[in-house]
């Protein structure tokens, strides 16, 4: 899992105190695990505890104030540890007890970039809230519904000023933010891709254009709209491969007459073997329409090959690599979510081409998409979200995947989790309180006991 400039820093340690004002719970994640699991009975927190870990990696702190725990300690793999704190403050006009939140990174030397965020909050330029909601205002679908409440159109729900501008701080201009961490911690925590799926909310019925400065609001499944994106991942793969092609193609009388001698590793049994190979591998990419099925290649000579007809063929061969290389990452992602959605369909299968998803009935009939039961969107859904919207390296947070799915299906889960995990690069931790959800995979599964624990 890697990115610009080395390795992502990965969670492996994760202790809170306090969570709903009781519970201390303590996680490792071992960094060479692909996912694990947290369960427990409902009132534990392990929504809360998702929700801590989601705030905090995105940089979201005024969430991460509003929610109920008392401290919080993260372990990276790269020695780095972030540390929260709830500071009680008594008040000088009140008997109330008001709280701040103080944030402190520690660096692998053992250097320390401390911050109170409050402090900052209350040294915040005039005007600056002002500013800042006409800045979000101009740039995401929302509309100011009374005094201090906002119509979140794309996620269709009623936000306060601090709610909003946590919510969408990415789009305001640099410099423009006074609430943000130092840039220590925002660096660091810049790092962190992280995703939270919360299963009961990932069918929407609908979708938020823009169009001539005003906001549209149009009926649409989320079925539907992936199929749409879909078919412009084709597109924009095939427009890569067609790049690469007249490149190679271009170059390729140039550096076959200059070639020289054949390569020692073009011996006949090598050429054979990648023929082969390639011959396979555009039968993949066929299945899923992203080449033509007249595409693969006619069987070489049955007889030993001439000197030229080696060199040629090895050239032809370097050329095919890179030119088909730019499926292979698509490729494997599509193969495991046909996979995946046509191991739980009945009666149907799903298909994918070029115009997006086509669902075939057992008698040859096509169905529409939005003719899919709920918990066959949800699997559809999910699968796709994480393998094509999700960037590798991320920390994705599941919580309750149960919903919506049949037993046998929660049987799969994990299975599948672990699958996507391998092919897309991704680690997950799951919460669930189905036995099921976790069945054979107890080893990974780490329980949030209902009773407080004293930690060391």
């Amino acid at each position: 899992m890697l990115m610009t400039g080395g390795a992502v820093p990965e969670l492996v340690n994760l202790e809170v105190r306090g969570l709903l004002g009781r519970f201390n719970h303590r996680i490792k994640f071992p960094k060479d695990q692909g996912f694990m699991i947290i369960y427990g009975p409902n009132g534990v927190g392990k929504t809360k505890l998702l929700e801590l870990i989601y705030s905090t990696f995105s940089a979201r702190f005024m969430e991460v104030e509003r929610l109920p725990f008392q401290s919080a300690k993260f372990a990276f793999s790269d020695g780095h540890k972030l540390r929260l704190d709830r500071l009680g403050q008594q008040s000088l006009i009140s008997d109330e007890e008001t709280l701040s939140l103080y944030v402190e990174l520690e660096t692998p030397e053992g250097g320390k970039i401390p911050w109170n965020k409050d402090l900052d909050d209350r040294n915040a330029p005039p005007g600056s809230y002002s500013k800042i909601l006409r800045l979000i205002e101009s740039r995401v679908p929302v509309t100011r519904v009374a005094g201090d409440e906002w119509h979140d159109l794309e996620q269709d729900e009623i936000l306060n000023r601090m709610e909003l501008i946590e919510r969408y701080a990415h789009v305001l201009p640099p410099g423009t933010h006074p609430f943000q961490a130092p840039a220590g911690i925002a660096n660091f925590l810049a790092q962190l891709d992280v995703h939270l799926i919360e299963t009961q909310r990932l069918l929407r019925n609908s979708t938020i254009t823009a169009r001539a400065g005003r906001t549209v609001r149009r009926n649409r499944t989320t079925v539907e709209a992936f199929s749409d994106d879909y078919a412009r991942r084709m597109a924009d793969a095939l427009a890569e491969n067609s790049r690469q092609s007249q490149e190679r193609d271009r170059t390729f009388p140039r550096r076959l007459l200059y070639s020289g001698a054949v390569p020692a590793e073009a011996t006949e049994l090598a050429i054979r073997e990648r023929y082969g190979r390639q011959n396979e591998l555009r039968a993949r990419l066929a299945e899923i329409s992203l080449l033509e099925q007249s595409s693969t290649d006619l069987p070489l000579p049955d007889r030993e090959l001439e000197d030229w007809e080696r060199l040629v063929l090895w050239t032809y061969l370097d050329d095919s690599d890179k030119k088909l290389s730019s499926f292979q990452d698509l490729l494997g992602r599509v193969e495991l979510f046909k996979g995946i959605v046509n191991s739980r369909f009945q009666f149907k299968q799903l298909h994918l081409g070029r115009e997006g998803f086509k669902l075939i009935g057992d008698f040859g009939n096509e169905l529409s998409v939005t003719s899919l039961s709920s918990g066959e969107q949800h699997e559809l859904v999910l699968a796709y979200d994480l393998l094509f919207n999700v960037q590798s390296g991320s920390l994705v947070l599941i919580d309750e995947p149960e919903i919506s799915l049949h037993v046998a299906w929660q049987q799969e889960f994990m299975n599948d989790i672990a699958r996507i995990a391998e092919t897309a690069s991704l680690r997950f931790i799951v919460a669930t309180h189905s036995p099921q959800v976790i069945h054979k995979w107890w080893e990974r599964a780490q329980s949030l006991e209902s009773e407080s624990g004293d930690m060391e």
